[in-house]
């Protein structure tokens, strides 16, 4: 039962990650997603890329899901990942609304991805 559970954790964290890799193929999706509208070629470049690297850190979580072997590392990749997006949100006072939202959801992964880490060391 928790191995069935610690699997669907990860693919809801990853499929969270993977969703930003839309802004790749269109960097227009960037004021949606975080309310903030790309203007010039340097931040068009950097969005786009932040999203590749968000998607790698999913495919890693989806992949952890099925291979017991990559848990740990795809778990802990993704809580540093999300604290450092929160630190930055929180420490941060103009901040579109948008990406405060951002931050509340990864606070709600950091949970789930606490969850795969209590119950992965409580089986052993």
């Amino acid at each position: 039962m928790s191995e069935r559970f610690v699997q669907i954790i990860l693919v809801i964290v990853g499929v969270i990650n993977v969703l930003p890799i839309m802004v790749f193929f269109d960097s227009t999706k960037t004021a949606k997603l975080y309310g903030v509208p790309i203007e010039g070629e340097n931040l068009t470049i950097l969005m786009r890329h932040r999203g590749v690297l968000l998607s790698l850190v999913g495919i890693a979580l989806i992949t952890a899901a099925f291979k017991k072997e990559y848990r740990i590392l795809a778990t802990l990749l993704a809580l540093i990942s999300k604290i450092a997006f929160i630190f930055l949100t929180f420490t941060t006072s103009n901040h579109t609304a948008e990406i405060g939202q951002v931050a509340l959801i990864d606070v709600g992964a950091i949970f789930l991805l606490l969850i795969v880490l209590g119950l992965h060391f409580y089986k052993k």
